[in-house]
């Protein structure tokens, strides 16, 4: 169910799916772990491969457009911004599993805003393109 957000005045605003932007994250950690495992199996049947840094952080960023493309896809209004806020979610989600911290500012200390920008970026194309893709 959307939730309206007013402005101050009370007039105008916007609905935000937040379960939409729920079942884009779900989507993206789905698509990341799928991968992972298809890498995985990759580097352990391959004597002499290993993944490079570049592939792993291109996979993160597909799955987060993939996320995204979901959330603008099932998002009430502003598909952009679903996907854009699901990516965002999604990247303090895992930053926050590969290292826990107590509280917010403590997980932007450790991640830093470029990324976190990366994620809304990502997140907000796939949502864009979720919106061309909608019934």
């Amino acid at each position: 169910m959307p939730v309206s957000v007013r402005s101050h005045d009370g007039q105008g605003g916007f609905a935000i799916g937040f379960a939409s932007i729920l079942q884009g994250v779900g989507l993206a950690f789905a698509a990341v772990l799928a991968a992972s495992a298809v890498i995985g199996l990759a580097v352990a049947w391959t004597p002499a491969w290993d993944a490079a840094d570049s592939l792993l952080v291109s996979l993160n960023v597909a799955a987060m457009a993939c996320g995204g493309w979901l959330a603008g896809r099932r998002a009430p209004r502003l598909g952009w911004l679903h996907g854009g806020l699901a990516g965002l979610l999604y990247m303090l989600l895992v930053s926050w599993l590969l290292a826990p911290v107590a509280g917010v500012d403590q997980a932007l200390a450790v991640v830093g805003w470029k990324p976190l920008l990366y994620g809304f970026l990502a997140g907000a194309a796939g949502g864009i393109v979720g919106v061309l893709f909608k019934k």
